[in-house]
């Protein structure tokens, strides 16, 4: 995985180190619970790209990946 991109992976990792995550066990959960899209995840941008272009793709899934890493946030701040 490349160095961390976005402020909120930082905060992830931090997070899961607080939780007693070495950083290379943090960086693979980052990478599993908010990289890794699903099957259903590729096809919604693969149908984003065929009707509306790449730049839509780009969002979408920048979209994608924040609501990951806020879903990620909130259940390590709540249990």
């Amino acid at each position: 995985m490349r160095q961390v991109k976005h402020p909120s992976d930082a905060t992830v990792i931090r997070m899961l180190q607080q939780r007693g995550y070495v950083m290379s066990e943090a960086k693979a959960r980052l990478k599993k619970d908010v990289y890794q899209l699903d099957a259903a995840q590729v096809q919604k941008v693969k149908n984003y790209v065929e009707h509306f272009g790449i730049h839509a793709k780009d969002k979408l899934i920048e979209e994608i990946l924040d609501l990951r890493r806020e879903r990620l946030i909130s259940h390590l701040l709540n249990g």
